[in-house]
């Protein structure tokens, strides 16, 4: 707790109503270029989430194929076979070879392995597990590898 200056600290202003004028008149200013400079927000706009805010902790590798599909039955698929709650009796090491076993089944040409997995991991993670992907900071994993040691540890 901060305590008060004794009188003897604080400096005499013989036009102590002049500075404070002054001062006034400056956060007035810097306050009107503030404002100028912002759009206006409604209280919807302070509400609503920015797609900075959605940013991905996952960098999605670049695909030379133009008709690189996922087929919704695969993501189907991970989701009911594959999900990974992070739940103390669940085994992380057998997630990722289960995984792994489903990715494998399909190849594309022009696409890699790690565009593949990058893209579908996030369909095997639900709840604490989804959390803590979604919690590392944007773009930190860039390959599969990092990608599983990061989940493994």
């Amino acid at each position: 707790m901060t305590s008060r200056p004794k009188p003897e600290e604080v400096p005499y202003d013989p036009k102590i109503e002049r500075t404070l004028c002054i001062c006034l008149r400056a956060a007035r200013q810097i306050r009107a270029e503030i404002e100028e400079m912002a759009e206006p927000r409604t209280m919807m706009d302070y509400a609503k989430p920015t797609l900075t805010e959605a940013a991905s902790s996952i960098v999605r590798p670049a695909i030379a194929a133009n008709n690189f599909e996922i087929k919704p039955a695969i993501i189907q698929m991970i989701q009911n076979t594959v999900q990974f709650c992070g739940m103390a009796h669940e085994d992380p090491n057998s997630h990722i070879a289960n995984f792994l076993e489903i990715c494998d089944t399909f190849k594309h040409n022009g696409v890699s392995d790690d565009a593949v997995r990058l893209r579908l991991f996030s369909f095997s993670l639900k709840d604490k597990a989804k959390v803590w992907l979604n919690s590392l900071p944007a773009g930190s994993i860039a390959t599969w590898d990092e990608m599983a040691s990061r989940f493994l540890s």
